[in-house]
Formats: structure tokens, sequence, C-alpha cells
């Protein structure tokens, strides 16, 4: 986590009030890749820089969110900024020791895990949520991380919330939760692997 995060966080510090207005903007009506949902109007809105970055990062990740900040910046007219955003975040890959979840990320979207490809899907399609936070309990969740996903008040909350902890996960995470998706909710799993 670093770099990449680092790097969004500065190119959204150096935007002007209106810049960063426009940027809110834009990120609403920017084409995103399948699987991928918007962040909702009146939650991104509000956001100051720091918490847009960690929005960002919590719904697309370190890699395809700085895609997509830098994307938004070009249609905005800031290519200076963009382009040095790419710079950072395409060096910052081989400088880190986190090159198990940098590698698949920069294959593309088929190297991209099950749960990031279905993220949207599984959101608002997912109906055993509890079940699923069971089997990730103290594997994956501390508890401090499961209990503020079950005071979530319903399913798409309670999955959003859970992938709100996903950037921290190495690919043996994102397994197990896959595995209990499996083993709560077969025919969804069934169905998106379709």
């Amino acid at each position: 986590m670093g770099c990449t995060r680092d790097a969004i966080l500065d190119a959204l510090e150096n935007l002007t009030a209106e810049e960063l207005k426009k940027f809110k903007l834009k990120l609403l009506s920017v084409p995103l890749r399948e699987g991928y949902g918007r962040i909702p109007r009146g939650t991104l809105l509000s956001m100051d820089a720091v918490d847009l970055t960690d929005k960002l990062v919590s719904y697309y990740l370190e890699e395809y969110g700085a895609e997509l900040t830098a994307l938004v910046l070009r249609n905005m007219g800031m290519q200076e900024t963009a382009e040095r955003l790419q710079e950072i975040t395409s060096k910052g890959p081989e400088a880190s020791s986190a090159g198990i979840k940098d590698t698949p990320q920069k294959a593309g979207m088929p190297a991209l895990h099950f749960v990031d490809q279905h993220r949207a899907a599984l959101i608002a399609r997912v109906t055993d949520v509890d079940g699923v936070l069971d089997a990730l309990h103290s594997k994956v969740l501390t508890e401090e991380q499961y209990q503020a996903v079950r005071a979530e008040t319903t399913n798409p909350l309670k999955m959003r919330r859970l992938f709100s902890f996903s950037p921290a996960w190495n690919l043996a995470c994102k397994d197990l939760l896959l595995k209990a998706l499996r083993d709560s909710q077969p025919y969804l799993v069934a169905d998106l692997e379709r």
C-alpha cells in the first residue's frame, strides 16, 4: 500500500477546490471496467482529497484507481498531472516488495482475481453475508473488522464494507473469500463464472 496511493493523493491534493469539484463530477461519468461499481454521488461530492483517495483505492484497488484518476485528469485537460501520476505509479511496483499484489493487476483485466472481477455483482447479489463473514473471521478479518461489517444494516452495505478491507489482502485472503462464497452461495458463484 504506499507508493500508488500516495501518488493519487498527491495528484488530488494539488488540485484547486474548483478542480477537485470538477474531478468528482467527471468521475461520476467516466466509463468503468466491467465488474466495478460507481462511488455513490452523495458520498463522493462531500469528500476531500484524502477521503477521495481512500475511496478510490477501496472501490477500484490501487492500480486501477490510479488509472482512473489519470483518465479523469486527462479529461479535465490536466495532461501534465496525469503523466506525472502515471510515471510514479509505473515505477512503483518495481521498487516495492509487494510484487504478488501488483503483478496480476499489471497483466490487465483477465489476471484480476474472481472477487475483484465480480466486485459489483457480489456486492449486489450476495444474500448470506453472515455465513461468509463467519468463514473469514480470524482467518482474514480481525474481530474489529468482523464487527464493523456485521454492524451494517443491509447485505449490500455489508459486502461493500467487507470489500473496503480487500486492498490489504493478498491472493490467499481472496481465495478464502472465494471459498466462503462457493460454500454459502454456490449458484451465484457458478452464475458469475459463466
